[in-house]
Formats: structure tokens, sequence, C-alpha cells
């Protein structure tokens, strides 16, 4: 009975705690609605229509750097309704600055143009315009321009998979925000942040960095970013499950529209695609495919290449939703050539296995492989950086096309296509040949996977079997062994370690922001005595030490628990602690000596 009432108020409580947090979440957004709300009324007669007309009737008259600035702020204000206007006026702008020599007005202009590019997809050649020799930005001078490059540059990283540079430029951008209290700033490093977090799928992070930077974004009385900030709020909402509060915000966003102006196509193209999302995943078909086909007229008619894969995605699911397997089919190839061009390697993975699924129904076992090998390629590649994934994804690409190459060659009759056909053949051997060396490399490499991943199983079954209470790394246990150097006081080190010890047992170490400072605190020491402690008594660093712990606990879990290791790898790195899946790869390659996702995969095969 008592243990009955236990489990009751456990459940209880675990229900009341998540229905407080979504209670205090909804509440949080509601109020940043009429924060919006509130600064709508404020502004309301400042119409971007007529800033427009008084800005261009201005530019005539205006000369030198008040020219400029003019047509700067005609290019802000154009860039999400026409981006070959505002090219054009961009263009203007920074030929007249670079004759001016005026530094702002050539920085302003170069980010425009690092900007443009990105939304039509050339991640490439907008990074070359971030990374030009004209743009060393001095961030106590032009603070501004720097925070733009930056977060430009964390969503580039982020859109190409970066992960780990991403994350890297938006915490630099947001430590040096922080200590300016440069309010702009702190708006664009959380943008960044937010954007990726969402590409990682961690919808409840981005949504709290999204909420940041809208509170900045409103105190600086801005309303251009509002449109995207709510409709972001949506986007997150129903990736969280809440589909009710997102068509709130969308009916929130509609609402600001007829208030304020349209944001112009390039926002409302993710809008319209967002609702269609949220329409398919409610049944709501017609209404789906309507948002959809908008979405893909002004994408199409603005070349928002960037913006193309994913709506094509959306629109081959509606395909499938429907039982039209056949253009479901055509539009994930479609989806997969535009995520191609961009170098979108997430959506080229997911939709290679797809149709893997999809090939395979039909009966088309050539297109089953040729998908295959797609997918395992960028699958194998994912530790890897942007430059080694791309050339193994052309690679894959190149021996699927010249496969086709030979067949086509086949069909050749006269004497100079069948010397182009030996030429085809002969390069195709080359290749098998090669092949051959790589594939018996592969089989060496994963029999020696196998090894260290048996040793490891009989590793920790002798741990497992070992009573907890015979820890080794204990006070008592280190009082016979060589003397430390140290000159910590024994009692103080007796007290550190046992104090650790019971932190160890509490799993400290799985919470992603446990550094050496915040361990220090909770153990009320300083991080100098704690490091000491940790390299003389754990025999290691910091950073090894606390790897050590994440591993051990992993492995366990993984072993005993089926429905966890089966779980994305993703999420497997973050409950252990680990925000970066390439940090987590090679923590524990490191420690095992093979990479987590075998160690799951043999774990899997024999269970």
């Amino acid at each position: 009975m008592k243990k009955s009432s236990q489990i009751f108020v456990s459940v209880f409580l675990a229900l009341h705690s998540f229905v407080f947090s979504q209670r205090e979440n909804k509440d949080s957004i509601a109020e940043y609605f009429t924060r919006i709300e509130k600064l709508v009324s404020e502004t309301k007669n400042q119409n971007k229509y007529e800033e427009i007309n008084t800005l261009t009737a201005m530019k005539d008259n205006a000369f030198g750097k008040e020219k400029a600035d003019i047509l700067l702020q005609l290019c802000h204000l154009y860039k999400y309704r026409n981006i070959q206007i505002a090219k054009n006026y961009n263009q203007e702008a920074l030929t007249l600055s670079e004759r001016l020599d005026y530094q702002n007005g050539i920085y302003r202009a170069k980010y425009n143009m690092a900007y443009l590019m990105f939304v039509q997809g050339n991640f490439n050649r907008s990074m070359e315009v971030i990374n030009g020799p004209q743009v060393e930005i001095n961030h106590r001078r032009y603070p501004e321009s720097y925070a733009e490059f930056e977060t430009l540059k964390a969503d580039i990283y982020t859109e190409r998979g970066e992960y780990d540079k991403a994350l890297e430029t938006g915490l630099k951008l947001l430590d040096l925000a922080e200590n300016t209290k440069n309010e702009f700033i702190l708006s664009k490093a959380h943008a960044a942040l937010s954007h990726y977090y969402l590409r990682l799928e961690n919808y409840k992070k981005a949504l709290e960095h999204c909420l940041k930077g809208l509170d900045y974004i409103i105190k600086q009385k801005d309303t251009h970013y509002i449109f995207q900030k709510v409709d972001e709020i949506a986007r997150m909402s129903a990736k969280l499950g809440d589909t009710e509060a997102a068509l709130k915000a969308y009916d929130f966003y509609l609402k600001l529209e007829k208030e304020l102006y349209s944001p112009g196509s390039y926002i409302q193209s993710v809008v319209y695609m967002n609702m269609a999302d949220i329409f398919l995943s409610n049944g709501e078909f017609q209404r789906s495919k309507n948002y959809l086909d908008k979405a893909i007229t002004m994408i199409n008619a603005n070349n928002y290449r960037f913006r193309l894969p994913r709506a094509l995605l959306i629109q081959a699911e509606l395909f499938l939703k429907t039982k039209d397997t056949v253009n479901a089919i055509l539009t994930y190839e479609k989806s997969v050539d535009a995520a191609e061009n961009i170098s979108a390697f997430d959506v080229i993975k997911s939709n290679s296995l797809i149709l893997m699924d999809l090939y395979e129904k039909v009966g088309r076992p050539d297109k089953v492989i040729e998908n295959k090998t797609m997918y395992d390629a960028i699958r194998d590649s994912l530790f890897n950086n942007e430059k080694e994934q791309r050339i193994v994804i052309l690679e894959a690409r190149r021996k699927i096309k010249e496969a086709g190459l030979k067949q086509q060659a086949l069909e050749l009759e006269n004497i100079s296509q069948r010397a182009k056909l030996m030429s085809i053949i002969s390069i195709l051997v080359s290749i098998l040949v090669v092949g051959i060396f790589v594939a018996v490399a592969y089989v060496k490499f994963k029999e020696k996977n196998k090894v260290i991943y048996r040793k490891t199983i009989e590793n920790l079954e002798a741990q497992l079997k070992v009573d907890v209470k015979t820890n080794p790394i204990t006070p008592e246990n280190n009082k016979n062994e060589e003397k430390s150097i140290s000159t910590i006081d024994d009692n103080v080190k007796d007290i550190i370690l046992k104090r650790l010890k019971k932190l160890e047992e509490d799993l400290f170490f799985i919470d992603s922001d446990c550094n050496l400072h915040q361990l220090s605190e909770k153990l009320k020491t300083n991080p100098k005595y704690l490091s000491q402690v940790i390299n003389i008594e754990k025999g290691s660093n910091y950073n090894n030490y606390i790897n050590e712990l994440r591993i051990n606990y992993l492995l366990t879990k993984l072993v005993q628990d089926e429905e966890f290791r089966n779980r994305k790898l993703s999420y497997i790195a973050s409950s252990i602690g680990y925000n970066n899946l390439n940090t987590f790869n090679s923590a524990f390659k490191k420690r095992q000596g093979i990479l987590p996702s075998f160690f799951i995969k043999q774990l899997n095969e024999e269970a």
C-alpha cells in the first residue's frame, strides 16, 4: 500500500511539473505577443511602403555618405520583397561607399551582398564574401556590422552541417554581447543559436533562444524582424507537439500583417511552408496543398534555393499521404537534387532513406541500390567535416553516373562509339580494382572494431559483477599510494573526494554545463584545488575525467536499456551531456577505440 502511494505521488508530481512547465511556456509566449502588440500600436503609423517612397524621393537629392545610407536602407527594406531591386540598391551603395572610403557603408553593403547570396542558397559564395580581405571588422568600432557578419557565418555553418563551428561562432558572439551588454549583438547571438538548435531538432532550446532574441528586438523597437520571430515561435511550438499554440501564433502573424505591412516573399514563403506542414500533420490535405503551392510559387519566382529542398520534401510527404506514390517519388528526387545544389547533406540523407523504401515497394532494385549507396556514403561521413562529406557524396554520385554511362555505351554501334565504350570500361575497371582494395581494407577495419567491441563488453560485464561498495577510488584506498606532491591538506582533499563521489553517484556529469568552475562551487572549494585533486587522485585532467564518467555511464545504459540505445545518436549524446555530436563521437572513440554507432549496431545484432 505504501509503495502504491509513493508511485501515485511520483506520477502526480511528474504530471504536475509537466503541465506547469507547459502552462509557464504558453504564458511566456502570450506575454511576448502582448509586448509585440504594444510595440505595433506605437509604430503603426510607420508604414514601410511610405518609408520606401520617402527614401526613394530623398535619394535623388542626397549626396555623399547620406546618399549611401539611404541606398542601404532601401536595400534593407527590399531584401525580403524583391531581391533584384535590393541587389541594385546595394551595389550602388557599395560603389559610392568605396569611392568615398566610407568604411561603415562598405561593411554594411558587403553584409547585404553576402546575405542575399545566402537566402538564394549560395552558401560558399556568401562565405567567400564574409571572409574577404575587405571584411576585417573591429567589433568595438563597428559592433552591429561585426554581429551581422558573425551571425550569418554561424547560419552558413549550420546549413552546411558544420555544427561544431556554428555553435562555437554563436557562443563567442554571445560572450561578446554579454560582456559589452550590446542589445543588438545579443539579439543576433540568440538568433544564431536558435537556428543551430533548430537544425539539431532540439526545439526546446531553439525556442528559448528565439524568445531571448525577441526580447532584445522588442526593446530596440525594431518591427523588421518581428514576423520572422513569430513564425519561428509557431514552427517550434508545432515541433514540440503543441499544434494549437502554433496555429494561434499564425493567427497572430496574420493579424500583424494586416496592422503593419506584408513582410515580403522571403518570409511569407517559409510561413506558408510551415503552415502547410502543420495542416499536413493534422490531415487537412487540401489546406496544406493550398499553402504549399503559394510557398513554392514564391520560392521559384525569387530563386530562394535555400527554401526549395524543404518545400519539396513537404510536397512529397503530401503526395504520400494522398496515396500518390509516383509523384511522391519524383518529388523526393527533386528534393535531393535541390539539396545537392546547396550542399544540404541532412536532406539528401533522409530523402535517400525514404526513396530506398519507396523504390523497394514499386519493384525498382536498381534504384534501391543507388539510394542505399548515397545514404551509406553520407551516414558514414557524418563525423567528418563538410569538405570530406562533399567529397564522399560527389564520389558516390560520380560512380552512379558512370554506371549509367556504361549502360548507355553498350548501345553504341560505330567504331568511334566503341572506342569511347572501351575507355569507359577501363575507367570502371579501375574503379572496381580500387573498390576491391577499399573493401579489403574496410573488412580488416571492421574486424578490428569487432575485437575492440568484444573486449569492451567483456570488461563491462566484469565491472557490473563487482560489488558497488568496492570502489577503488576512495580517500581510504589512496592513503597507501605514492605521496602526492600537492600541497593540499589531506583533510581538505578527503572532504573534496567524498563530496565528489556523492556528485558522481548523482550523475552530475550528464549536465552539459558541468564545467570546472561550476563543479568547484558545488563542492565549496576553488577550481585550483579541485583541478589538483582530479589530476592526482583520478589520474587525468578535468575534461578526460568528465569524458570517462560519461562514457562509463553510457556503456552500462546502452547494454541494459534497449529502447535507449535505439534512439537517435544526437539524443543519446545530449542525454549524457554532449551538445555536439562530433565531440561525442571523438570522446567515445578515444575512450573505446570505436565509434558509438558501431558499438550500438553490434549490441543490437547480438541482442
